[in-house]
């Protein structure tokens, strides 16, 4: 006699069966989208906001300032002229009305606020995409009923709101401060807008893209920012040449908009195709890969590795070369180009009114000397405060812990890491100067002008060491800000650095700030007593912040 089985009441296949359909991926790759939205807005609102106030705040800060110191066409056509210069050209573009308050703010801080703002999408892209994939966070959030491409999208169109946000509030701001001239209507400022937009657009892709290449954080953000850079370069070389590489950038298309000139909208087409193709590589490769993977393959290492990555200083370097290379490049091109045309800037500074010699930093070849001199020293403290994070970047990572699992104690291992920070920032400030100096002087037929500039620009090293001071001080107490705290230090000198002159600040706050501590040589006579003061602060600050280090736990994550 047989028994019935009733289907219903079977255990084993089909509950095997059933558990593997429940962890089976939503056919909807969008599935959860909205979820994702508003997680990612949750978990990065104060970036999103500090980006949007930034960018917005310093155009419209800029704007207001100009608009109270170019009260007469004179002023303006005196402005224009000395903007029409290679070095000005190559730095920050040539704007289509120059002549005009509008143009004037487009070229004091367009090209700064469209690079930042690339710069910024591509880490945020990072952060919440490739980052979180290598970390795990991504497998988890998957492992619910999440499609496989709801957090990406989310990432994406967060960050797209948020560049039509800018662009729209710089055109709205653009309009309140009246940078349109009279009877022209409000196009131009519209067009400006849209401009920023556009770049912020293509960055986005940009950053899905290298997302999607990269098997890491460190290497998407650091192929993202190759790219955007590059961007910038093609169109320094297009402007400063025949034009036409300015073609080939994201960069020259948001120029070529021309505000308050030619007011042409269709550069902006060519962006969101730009982007659009960007995005919709991203989506396939995303859809095709393996989850954890990039489509670059790793390059395979040695069999064996040389005994010098064995201590903490030869293996930061290993992993630090791509920043020390690049930043090497960034230092030695902008000293060549800055020390090529002081000649012929301090020329048409002579010619110009005294108005427009104050707005830029002062009067004579030696305060312009003086300005630039500042502009590298700056340079070698973005490379110093990037190597100094590292030390936190190691600890959340977790590499720290098997190097201090052997003979190497907390203070030898982040001592020998500093030394990379503090010894590259004196290189990177002696060559930036003497090579200056050199092209400088071969202009003139003074040979001297090396060893004198190399001579003001190492001057900045106690400031350079006040800001890695800082930056340890926060990895010991603060570890989890650290880093974010650090670059707002970083962001605040450029801002002083950029629109320093609008700022208006008293005199005592400006002692205070190291860089405006530091003596302008060789606009001003060398004095040491604040050189001497800022080196025992920045090594009571380091000292200070690896004290702390020693005694708390290892954070990681």
């Amino acid at each position: 006699m047989s028994t019935r089985i009733d289907p219903t009441t079977r255990s084993g296949p089909p509950r095997a069966t059933a558990a593997a359909t429940a962890h089976r991926p939503p056919a909807d790759g969008l599935a959860g989208l909205r979820t994702s939205v508003a997680f990612m807005v949750r978990r990065n609102r104060v970036r999103l906001l500090v980006w949007f106030v930034v960018i917005v705040g310093l155009f419209a800060y800029v704007g207001d300032y100009y608009r109270s110191i170019f009260t007469t066409q004179q002023a303006l056509d005196d402005f224009a002229k000395i903007s029409d210069n290679p070095g000005i050209r190559a730095l920050t573009g040539l704007a289509a009305a120059p002549n005009t308050l509008g143009g004037a703010v487009w070229t004091k801080i367009w090209m700064t606020c469209a690079l930042s703002l690339a710069l910024g999408i591509v880490f945020l892209v990072t952060r919440n995409g490739r980052a979180d994939e290598e970390l795990g966070r991504a497998e988890l959030l998957r492992s619910r009923m999440l499609g496989n491409h709801a957090s990406a999208v989310a990432t994406w169109t967060v960050l797209a709101v948020l560049s039509v946000a800018i662009g729209l509030f710089v055109a709205v701001s653009s309009i309140l401060l009246g940078l349109d001239p009279d009877g022209a209507g409000t196009t131009g400022s519209w067009v400006v807008g849209a401009s920023l937009t556009g770049v912020g657009l293509v960055s986005v892709g940009v950053g899905a893209l290298a997302g999607q290449l990269a098997s890491t954080s460190r290497g998407a953000n650091s192929l993202g920012a190759i790219v955007v850079i590059g961007f910038y370069v093609l169109r320094m070389i297009g402007d400063l040449g025949g034009g036409a590489l300015t073609w080939a950038s994201p960069f020259g298309w948001g120029q070529a908009m021309a505000p308050w000139g030619a007011n042409r909208w269709w550069p902006l087409g060519l962006m969101l195709l730009l982007a659009a193709a960007l995005l919709g590589s991203a989506w396939l490769i995303e859809e095709r890969r393996d989850h954890g993977a990039g489509l670059l393959p790793d390059r395979a290492g040695r069999g064996g590795a040389p005994r010098r990555y064995a201590s903490p200083v030869g293996l930061a370097l290993r992993l630090q070369r791509g920043p020390l290379i690049g930043w090497s490049a960034a230092v030695v091109l902008s000293a060549l180009l800055f020390g090529s045309v002081v000649d012929q800037m301090n020329s048409l500074l002579s010619d110009s009114g005294a108005d427009i010699s104050a707005l830029l930093q002062g009067t004579g070849i030696d305060a312009l000397l003086g300005m630039l001199c500042g502009l590298i020293a700056l340079l070698a403290a973005v490379f110093a405060v990037q190597s100094t994070t590292q030390l936190r970047a190691d600890e959340a990572s977790g590499i720290i812990e098997p190097q201090l699992a052997g003979a190497v104690s907390r203070t030898r291992w982040a001592l020998q890491r500093l030394a990379i920070p503090l010894v590259g920032a004196a290189l990177l400030l002696l060559v930036g100067g003497w090579l200056m100096g050199a092209g400088y002087g071969s202009t003139i037929g003074d040979s001297s002008q090396g060893a004198r500039l190399a001579g003001a620009t190492v001057a900045y090293l106690p400031a350079v060491l006040v800001i890695v001071g800082i930056a340890v001080m926060l990895f010991g107490y603060l570890p989890r800000l650290a880093v974010a705290l650090s670059w707002a230090l970083v962001g605040a000198l450029w801002m002083v650095m950029i629109i320093g002159d609008a700022l208006h600040l008293p005199a005592w706050a400006l002692n205070l700030m190291p860089f405006s501590a530091t003596p302008a040589l060789p606009a001003e006579p060398m004095t040491w007593t604040p050189l001497v003061v800022m080196t025992m602060v920045g090594v009571g600050l380091v000292w200070a912040g690896l004290a702390r280090f020693v005694r708390r736990d290892i954070q990681v994550g």
